[in-house]
């Protein structure tokens, strides 16, 4: 008899805590549908914090949505972008809310989408949900988060340490910890290698994101950009500098140091000026908190002594601060760092400053191998650019592009093999590394690129990858253009 009290005990103890666990989630997927916000913290970093350290301006949307093949739980839509731009969308997920049944707690499921542009900016409620199945997406395996309810209408998460994904080829453990409330959102991730727990990247800790209501009638449209005044081809500003350089424009730069912040232990500043031959756009979080690109040039020079010397010239634009241009003298061999001078700037429209221009040429689009060949062997000038982001065997988000200059025709499999190499600080080490980028294009319109660092100490590579594209011109999903300049 007292077996049979102590079960119907237990029993009633069991039902009492699954109910409130129904309770914490019914109140969870009420606080959770809302667009997050994190203006204010991007625009205090703005002003007080160091360019390493800022966060990006996220913003993150949850709405409701029916998803029948995820049964037993409760989906949204999750959608995130960048500074503000519907368009600049870098996450596209469905969190599923429901209870786990082996520790009775609520448990968040995430999904990624084999094809996201069919959900992009879906609206609450959509019949592309409803029609949604399993071979659709993709569940996160050991990447569930559980919440706890520590207060009326606020929620905490956890993860268990089962979280390891590929990133660049390395298995990465992510680490999550949210906090929940009806008026915000903090997230926090810590990304470690799984072999040596070393830290790879901890993000600006955390997003604190106000929570504001949906309004589903924002505007989806990319914003105007130009490619530069029209009367001497100026690029006003970082947007229309990006759009020329990754359109396959040619850009030349006019630095003059008089009113930008010049570091020179030697004492001289001059006029710089140069073409950016090739360049890399980096947009994906991982390179830090602003969208930027980089270009460098080395050339040999006489010093005063009448030696000859190396001068690296490294460039560096950001989207809100600025230009960087550093510029380092070395000894011929490159073993020894003679001289290094740094110039500071924003972009001018016009005066001293920093300006940029381009050419204003019409360009013609090249949509295969085998007219990149004619073109190349009737003398014509090339430029190519490569959304990586279309890629395989890369993860990151970046856009690289340059100028076409050596090749090699290899007739037997009608394949165009092209190389560019380039000075660059050792950003992985000390010293300097060669980098390298040997693209081959293809008879069937594939495009491979082999990209390097190498050290010129030791010529030993400080990473190395393939990289597996397609061109643009005859197949949609291709994301390497090619140029033809007049």
């Amino acid at each position: 008899m007292a077996y049979l009290h102590y079960m119907t005990f237990l029993m009633v103890l069991i039902g009492a805590v699954n109910c409130n666990v129904q309770d914490d989630l019914a109140t969870l997927v009420k606080l959770f549908p809302g667009k997050y916000d994190n203006i204010a913290q991007y625009n205090y970093d703005i002003k007080h914090t160091p360019i390493a350290k800022r966060h990006l301006h996220l913003i993150t949307t949850a709405t409701p949505e029916q998803v029948p093949v995820l049964i037993g739980y409760q989906s949204f839509y999750v959608e995130q972008y960048l500074n503000g731009n519907i368009s600049d969308v870098i996450r596209q997920r469905i969190y599923s809310y429901g209870i786990d049944a082996k520790t009775n707690e609520i448990v968040l499921k995430l999904y990624s989408f084999k094809d996201p542009s069919k959900f992009l900016h879906a609206p609450a409620n959509s019949p592309t949900f409803t029609a949604l199945t399993m071979g659709d997406i993709i569940y996160a395996e050991g990447c569930d988060v559980y919440w706890t309810r520590l207060s009326d209408n606020y929620f905490r998460s956890h993860m268990f340490n089962t979280c390891i994904v590929n990133i660049g080829g390395a298995e990465v453990l992510i680490i999550d910890r949210n906090n929940l409330t009806d008026t915000y959102l903090t997230a926090d991730e810590t990304w470690v290698f799984y072999k040596n727990q070393s830290v790879l990247k901890v993000y600006p800790s955390p997003y604190n994101m106000t929570n504001f209501p949906l309004k589903h009638q924002e505007s989806v449209g990319i914003p105007q950009t130009h490619i530069g005044d029209t009367v001497k081809g100026q690029l006003m500003d970082f947007n229309s500098l990006i759009k020329a350089l990754t359109t396959g424009h040619e850009v030349r730069y006019f630095i003059s140091p008089d009113q930008c912040q010049v570091s020179s232990p030697s004492g001289k500043t001059m006029v710089q000026g140069g073409y950016i031959e090739d360049f890399e756009y980096f947009f994906d979080p991982l390179f830090g908190p602003q969208h930027y690109f980089g270009f460098s040039t080395s050339n040999v020079a006489l010093n005063k002594s009448g030696e000859l010397v190396t001068v690296l010239k490294e460039g560096f634009v950001y989207e809100q601060d600025g230009v960087h241009l550093r510029i380092t003298t070395l000894t011929s061999d490159l073993s020894i760092v003679l001289d290094i001078v740094t110039i500071n700037c924003s972009i001018s429209t016009f005066g001293s400053s920093v300006q940029f221009f381009t050419g204003l040429k019409q360009l013609t689009p090249i949509s295969s191998t085998n007219d990149l060949y004619t073109a190349l062997k009737h003398g014509a000038s090339v430029r190519f650019t490569a959304d990586y982001r279309g890629c395989t065997g890369i993860s990151a988000g970046a856009i690289s592009g340059g100028v076409i200059q050596d090749y090699d025709f290899v007739e037997a499999t009608q394949e165009v093999a092209v190389t560019q190499s380039k000075l660059i600080t050792n950003y992985q080490g000390a010293g300097f590394a060669t980098d390298i980028v040997i693209g081959q294009f293809f008879g069937n319109n594939s495009v491979t690129f082999y990209a390097s660092d190498v050290t010129v100490s030791t010529h030993q590579p400080v990473y190395k990858e393939n990289i597996y594209c397609s061109l643009s011109g005859r197949n949609p999903n291709g994301t390497v253009n090619l140029y033809q300049i007049p």
